[in-house]
C-alpha cells in the first residue's frame, strides 16, 4: 500500500511540466544519487516533463554516471522544486530554489525545524535514495540502469556499505531489485574507494592527531595548513570522520575541519548514542548516530572545545538534553 506522503509527491510531479531538483551543500553520494536518480525516473516515466537536477560536487562520478544540469531563472520560476536528502532549506546548495512556484521535500533526516509544505520524511530509511527507489517500485516505474546505479550508490554509501542502522530487510529487498536491473557496482567502487597518495597521507595525519576525552570521545581538530601541505582542498578533506571510527571502547568520534574562510565543518558519529541532539544545539542536524554542524568565521577551535565537552557529557551519562 502506497502511503499518503508518497501519493502527494506523485500528484505534484504529475501536475507540473517543469521540475527542478535540489540537494544540500557539499553533496555526499546519497544526495547526488537520489536527486539525479529522481531526474532520470521522471524523464523516463512522464512524457513532456522538463526535469533539471541542480547542484555541484561529486565530480569524480560524472564520467561514470552523470552530472548536474544548468537552468535559467525563468525555468525555475515555472517549476516544482523537490528537495532531496536535505532537512533544511537553508542548507540547499542552490539558493535560487526560492524562485520556484512550489517546494516539496523527500528526506530521511530528523527535522531540526518542521518543513512547511508537502513532504515525505522517513527517518527509518537508511538513505534518501532508498526512498526514491521505494517510490519507483511502488508505482512500477520504468527504471533505467543509470537510475538504478544512482540509487544503489546512495543506499550503499549512506549505509556504510550496509553496516549502519537503520539498514534493514527493506533496504536489502530494494537493493536486490536494483541488481536485477543490471547494476555494476564494482566500477563505481573503484572510483569511490580509491584515493590519491596525498589523501592517504592526510588521513594518516588525522589518525596521528586525534585525542580522547575522559569518557573516550575521539575527536580531532584539522586546520588549513594540515591539508594544504598535501595540496588538498577543504571540500576534499572535510568528510573524513570515519577514519576515526571503530576504536574499541570509544562510543563517539568527531572531526572538526576548518576552511581558509574560517568555516568549521563538524562531523559527529556514534556507535549508539544520540549525537544528533548535540548537533542541533549548534545549529546542525542529521541522524541519531550520524550528524553534522557548521560554525562560520572561526579563527581557531575554541568554540569547538565546548562541543567536545558536550559530547563527553553524552558519553558519560548516555543522554543529552
Amino acid at each position: 500500500m502506497i502511503n499518503k506522503s508518497i501519493k502527494e509527491i506523485y500528484k505534484l510531479i504529475k501536475k507540473y511540466k517543469v521540475i527542478t531538483l535540489y540537494g544540500h551543500i557539499n553533496p555526499d553520494p546519497d544526495c547526488y544519487g537520489s536527486s539525479l536518480a529522481l531526474r532520470e525516473l521522471i524523464k523516463d516515466n512522464f512524457k513532456g516533463k522538463e526535469v533539471y537536477a541542480l547542484g555541484f560536487g561529486s565530480e569524480k562520478l560524472y564520467d561514470r554516471l552523470t552530472k548536474y544540469d544548468e537552468v535559467s531563472d525563468e525555468k525555475i520560476k515555472e517549476s516544482l522544486a523537490i528537495i532531496c536528502d536535505c532537512s533544511e532549506v537553508e542548507r540547499i546548495s542552490e539558493p535560487r530554489i526560492r524562485l520556484a512556484k512550489q517546494i516539496c521535500k523527500i528526506d530521511h533526516h530528523i527535522e531540526g525545524k518542521p518543513f512547511i509544505g508537502v513532504k515525505w520524511v522517513d527517518n527509518d530509511s537508511i538513505a534518501c535514495a532508498q526512498m526514491i527507489a521505494e517510490m519507483a517500485l511502488a508505482y512500477h516505474w520504468k527504471i533505467s540502469k543509470l537510475a538504478a546505479e544512482l540509487m544503489y550508490l546512495g543506499i550503499c554509501t549512506d549505509s556504510g556499505r550496509f553496516r549502519y542502522a537503520p539498514t534493514n530487510a527493506k533496504t536489502h529487498y530494494i537493493v536486490s531489485k536494483l541488481y536485477e536491473l543490471g547494476i555494476e557496482p564494482k566500477s563505481i567502487f573503484s572510483i569511490l574507494y580509491q584515493s590519491e597518495e596525498a589523501f592517504v597521507k592526510y588521513q594518516a595525519l588525522v589518525v596521528t592527531k586525534f585525542k580522547k576525552t575522559k569518557h573516550n570521545v575521539v575527536y580531532c581538530f584539522m586546520d588549513v595548513a594540515d591539508y594544504e601541505q598535501y595540496g588538498l582542498k577543504y571540500e576534499q578533506v572535510s568528510k573524513n570522520v570515519n577514519v576515526l571510527g571503530n576504536i574499541v571502547g570509544c562510543p563517539i568520534w568527531c572531526l572538526f575541519t576548518r576552511s581558509p574562510e574560517g568555516q568549521i565543518r563538524i562531523e559527529f558519529r556514534s556507535a549508539g548514542l544520540n549525537v544528533q541532539k548535540v548537533a542541533l544545539k549548534y545549529g546542525g542536524g542529521g541522524h541519531k548516530q550520524a550528524a553534522g554542524a557548521r560554525f562560520e568565521k572561526q579563527n581557531d577551535f575554541s568554540l569547538c572545545e565546548q562541543v567536545v565537552a558536550d559530547l563527553d557529557k553524552l558519553a558519560e551519562t548516555g543522554h543529552f538534553e
